[in-house]
Order: structure tokens, then C-alpha cells, then sequence
């Protein structure tokens, strides 16, 4: 969610702006494809998926000017209703709500909660995805809510095997409807899912992705952003449906409105479940 802030910086009201926007249940691209779990029967089945994050960032408030270094708690829980409506074509439902609690920045805390549905088509190896997401976003922990949206997107992508290494390429293109103005916007993402097997339960993984940003009402008509991110991380496999994971991830953002501009570094530890 540190792509994502809320009201006053959709507003450009302080100087620590981000995107906030990063998420479909596809979307926390960096790990969305997580414990994927394959559906063969037709039959609908029920699952509880999340992570938790406690994380170091070197600019809590995504500020050009004003770094501030804070650490951040992020627990994020979907529980998903997943099925198939023929054997390539599978469908999910889901509610999902996530937060950040930052330890001294308290400006910064922020929360989501989403409900949505999606249908994917396997086509040739390739998951053809249109998904639409009903989200709110709140200042503060649940507290005070900035605005609603409707997000509607669709995405490609794909697992390409090569011996112990596994390369995950996926692109999305989202749009905003949303009651407050500076929040609508386009929005595309391309990344690559990078994972290498040490051994059964060592791995080396990494997440490169771009996102661009294309505002196109209100306060924000005409912004756009661009954010660049790397990250590199050493994942162990405590279960089949339960892993560890420690990065190191580096982001930048560019813009043509330039208080908009910051760089973060962030490390920290990610417990990941499916159940």
C-alpha cells in the first residue's frame, strides 16, 4: 500500500503526496500472485489470504523536501470465494481491507477496505483478467473516510519456467471512477515476477515494476506520475501455504508537477498466508 496515500495527498495539500491507488486484489502487484491456488472442480471454494509487514522506510510521507524515516505496521486479509465457470475460465469474489500504523508519523496511517470480483480466462497459458474493485479510503485507521471509487481492470500476464527460475510478467491498465474528483485517473502497471530456487524452501525473488499515473479531473487534471520501483528479497517456505520473506526494495517517483518527486528505501520482513 506505500504507493498509495489519502485525502490531503490526493489533494497535493502537503508535500508528501503518493499515487495511492496501488491495489487490485490483483493489484499489490508485488505479490499478487502469492500461494495461487488452482481450482479444478467446479465446485466454489473458500479462503482466507493476507500478509503482515512490519517495514522500515527511509520518507514515511513520500516527500521530495521533507524525508522522515518511520517504521510501519501493514496487515492486509482478503478472504476470497473462488470457482470455476468452465475449466479455463474461473471467477473470485472477494472483500479485502489493509492498513498502515506508522510508529511516530501518524499522517501517514491510512486504511482500505475493497470489495470486487474478477473473471479470468486461461488462453494459450496467458490469464486474461476484467475485474472490478468498490473501494474506500479512509484518513487514518478506519477513521475518517476521504473518498469512495470504482475501479475497473483488466490485465495480462503469465509463468514462464526455466529450470529453477521463474519469470512472472503482468500488465494492467485500471480506471477511477470515483467522488472526489483529483482521484479519477488512468492507471498502468507492468512488472516482473522474478523467483529463483535456492532449494524446497529457499528462494531468491524479486519484483521490477513501472507504474504511470494519467489524472484526469479536478485539482489534478493533468498530473502525471510515474513511480519506479526494484526489489530484491530472500523468501522461505515455512509451508506449502505460508512463506517469509525479507526485502530490500527500492522507489522513485517522477512527475510533471515536481513536489510530487521522491525516492524511498524500505526493508523489513513479510509474513505471507493462504488458508
Amino acid at each position: 500500500m506505500r504507493s498509495f496515500k489519502t485525502l490531503l495527498q490526493v489533494l497535493g495539500l502537503f508535500s508528501a503526496s503518493g499515487a495511492f491507488a496501488a491495489e487490485l486484489d490483483l493489484i499489490e502487484p508485488k505479490k499478487i500472485e502469492y500461494s495461487k491456488i488452482e481450482y479444478t472442480s467446479m465446485s466454489p471454494s473458500w479462503s482466507l489470504v493476507g500478509s503482515l509487514s512490519p517495514t522500515y522506510t527511509e520518507n514515511a510521507l513520500f516527500s521530495r523536501d521533507n524525508r522522515r524515516r518511520d517504521f510501519f505496521y501493514e496487515p492486509d486479509v482478503s478472504l476470497r470465494l473462488d470457482g470455476n465457470l468452465s475449466p479455463d475460465l474461473t471467477y473470485r469474489i472477494f472483500a479485502r481491507a489493509q492498513f498502515e500504523s506508522f510508529a511516530t508519523e501518524h499522517l501517514g496511517n491510512a486504511a482500505i477496505a475493497r470489495l470486487g470480483a474478477r473473471l479470468t480466462q486461461n488462453l494459450y497459458g496467458w490469464r486474461i483478467t476484467g475485474q472490478y474493485e468498490n473501494r474506500y479510503d479512509f484518513d487514518g485507521i478506519y477513521r475518517d473516510l476521504a473518498f469512495s471509487s470504482n475501479d475497473v481492470t483488466g490485465s495480462v500476464g503469465r509463468d514462464f519456467q526455466f529450470g529453477n527460475v521463474t519469470l512472472s510478467p503482468l500488465a494492467l491498465l485500471t480506471y477511477r471512477f470515483s467522488d472526489l474528483a483529483e482521484a479519477r485517473r488512468w492507471r498502468f502497471d507492468a512488472l516482473l515476477g522474478i523467483e529463483v530456487k535456492l532449494d524446497p524452501k529457499w528462494s531468491l525473488v524479486s519484483t521490477p515494476f513501472i507504474e504511470a499515473f494519467w489524472f484526469t479531473d479536478g485539482l489534478n487534471a493533468g498530473r502525471q506520475d510515474q513511480i519506479y520501483s526494484v526489489s530484491l528479497g530472500l523468501k522461505y517456505n515455512i509451508a506449502s501455504n505460508i512463506s517469509l520473506t525479507t526485502n530490500v526494495i527500492y522507489e522513485a517517483r517522477t512527475s510533471n508537477v515536481p513536489l510530487r518527486h521522491y525516492t524511498d528505501v524500505q526493508i523489513g520482513p513479510r509474513l505471507d498466508f493462504a488458508f
